[in-house]
């Protein structure tokens, strides 16, 4: 037998403690254990989803005590009835090697759990199981995420890092199991090779099938404590299975495959449909593209950071629930001021029509067009400046602190707001990529609770100062923040060959210091995303057309500024 594996989480605290040891340098940057991103294969196309709750009439079915392979093929009448809860997590959840073990197992007869499925009046519901017969279906169709059946699911948007995932497990499955047409053209074969012995087993092969017995609160009963045990569901996971049909959640998803993949919200009238598919494209598109790759060599970095479900998927709920904005009073100390926070995902009604829906959408599409985006009255923050660390990764706390900040100025109606914005700009800019370091460790020394909200009240603070011609300092900031300490430079050894971070470190360094910039605030420009052509001469004072007379600036600053 093979030794034992390293556990997860030591095996994290493993390379974390590496991390640490081998990257001790300037203002002493930690890297956490987030910024280890497993890689996963999304095969959430290989079993449609259904709601429990459809009703039909009722369809005969002995209920059958095994599987086999031949269930799963193409035109399999099985295949067809077969259906997976439309609360489930996402079928991406197993990395290329999970899934090439899996399909050795049983291919090599081992012991594999019993499936667990549910008889509805209209379908059979996997509720145990999803991962195992969509691993055995990828390999069957060959598609781990990325050629025919996910690219119908998906509607052809199917990033690069899914599609470099899909061909990794490929690959690996070829050498190390081969595919399934070559297996079975061997299944008449009289020879006795590791190949040939596989392919004889292949249409033999059992899986075996537990039934839930019992209504569909009895199936949704089943499923939560099936998936609460073993390899329990993720946090955000479970929240948006229990609120999913709160209009943040399936906003959250929707945006999440741009309108694409199964669709949370099809129970809504068609018309209902169309502007939420339309909306959420369009949030995906500010968001999320373009995909970025280690090490960073382009500016044109996404505004939501990268495109891991789970983690967009919490940005998501958390962006929403802030540009959403609706507030409830907090009870607060004797003589002091009520307090007003945001409501949670849970704290929403249901949405039975999309209604909703539509509102967080347009909401949340209202505030980032202010923070990208060619509308007039964006800003166009570079996201390099405002978003990402010095070593090319995105923080979420950054993005998620500005957002907070404008869409309060917004719901305020606080104009004067972006006007001293605009007069900050060039020292807020300079000040954070001077000391996107420092930012890092105080983000680090804050509750996850804190940071948001503390980093709005230090983005709102910094502006206040720099619009009025007032220096900071990072101890000033420090302050600010309720926090003590002083700043250090600490020189340390470092490795002989460059890590991707120190090589996306020194790109963004140079790129910043020749990036554009918009010649009425100084700021950086995003032309990428964000840029307004303006008259140096107006046409009002005679200025022509020419290109002499071009200039690129961000278009608050064309039409709110210059104006």
């Amino acid at each position: 037998m093979n030794a034992p594996l390293l556990a997860l989480d030591d095996l994290l605290d493993e390379l974390w403690r590496d991390e640490v040891a081998s990257s001790r340098r300037r203002a002493r940057i930690i890297p956490t254990r987030a910024n280890i991103m497993p890689q996963r294969v999304h095969l959430d196309a290989m079993i449609p989803r259904e709601d429990f709750a459809v009703e039909g009439k009722e369809f005969v079915l002995d209920l059958f005590p095994s599987l086999r392979i031949a269930d799963l093929v193409s035109d399999s009448p099985i295949l067809k009835l077969l259906r997976k809860p439309d609360f489930q997590r996402e079928t991406n959840h197993w990395t290329p090697e999970q899934v090439c073990t899996f399909v050795q197992s049983f291919l090599d007869n081992e012991v594999i759990p019993s499936l667990i499925l549910w008889k509805s009046p209209n379908f059979i519901f996997a509720i145990d199981g999803g991962h195992r017969l969509s691993a055995l279906r990828a390999w069957m169709e060959d598609d781990y995420g990325d050629l025919t059946i996910s690219g119908v699911f998906y509607s052809g948007a199917i990033s690069k890092e899914q599609k470099r995932i899909a061909n990794r497990t490929r690959k690996l499955i070829e050498s190390k199991i081969g595919r399934f047409s070559t297996l079975r053209g061997l299944v008449e074969s009289g020879g006795n090779s590791e190949q040939e012995r596989r392919a004889k087993l292949l249409f033999t092969r059992v899986i075996t099938v537990q039934w839930v017995q019992g209504t569909a609160a009895a199936a949704e009963s089943s499923f939560y404590k099936i998936n609460t045990q073993g390899t329990p569901l993720d946090e955000i996971e479970e929240m948006l299975i229990r609120n999913r049909r709160k209009p943040i959640a399936i906003s959250a998803r929707a945006i999440l495959r741009a309108g694409s993949g199964h669709k949370y919200w099809s129970s809504f009238p068609l018309e209902t449909r169309d502007v939420i598919e339309k909306i959420s494209h369009d949030l995906f598109n500010l968001l999320f593209e373009p995909e970025s790759d280690p090490p960073i060599k382009t500016l044109d970095l996404p505004f939501g950071g990268a495109l891991s479900p789970l983690d967009a998927l919490s940005v998501l709920v958390e962006f929403l629930t802030i540009t959403t904005g609706e507030e409830e009073s907090v009870s607060a100390r004797r003589g002091a001021p009520e307090k007003q926070r945001l409501r949670t995902i849970g704290e929403y009604s249901d949405d039975p029509d999309g209604t909703d829906t539509i509102e967080v959408l347009t909401k949340a599409l209202e505030i980032l067009s202010r923070i990208t985006g060619n509308s007039h009255g964006s800003l166009g923050l570079h996201p390099a400046v405002y978003f990402y660390n010095e070593q090319g990764k995105h923080s979420r706390f950054l993005f998620l602190a500005m957002t907070m900040l404008i869409a309060e100025k917004l719901r305020n109606n606080d104009g004067v707001f972006f006007q001293k914005f605009t007069k900050a700009r060039a020292g807020l800019e300079t000040f954070l990529i001077e000391n996107k370091s420092l930012i890092g460790i105080l983000l680090q020394n804050m509750s996850r609770g804190q940071r948001v909200p503390n980093t709005r009240d230090l983005l709102a603070y910094l502006v206040a100062e720099f619009s009025v011609g007032n220096a900071v300092t990072p101890v000033m900031a420090i302050a600010r923040l309720g926090l003590r300490g002083r700043v250090f430079d600490v020189d340390a050894a470092h490795p002989t060959y460059f890590s991707d971070d120190v090589k996306s470190m020194a790109f963004i360094q140079k790129a910043l210091e020749s990036a554009l910039k918009c010649p009425i605030c100084e700021g950086r420009l995003d032309p990428n995303k964000s840029v307004s052509y303006d008259h140096k001469v107006p046409l009002r004072d005679g200025g022509g057309g020419g290109v002499e007379n071009a200039q690129l600036v961000h278009p608050y600053c064309n039409t709110a500024v210059k104006s």
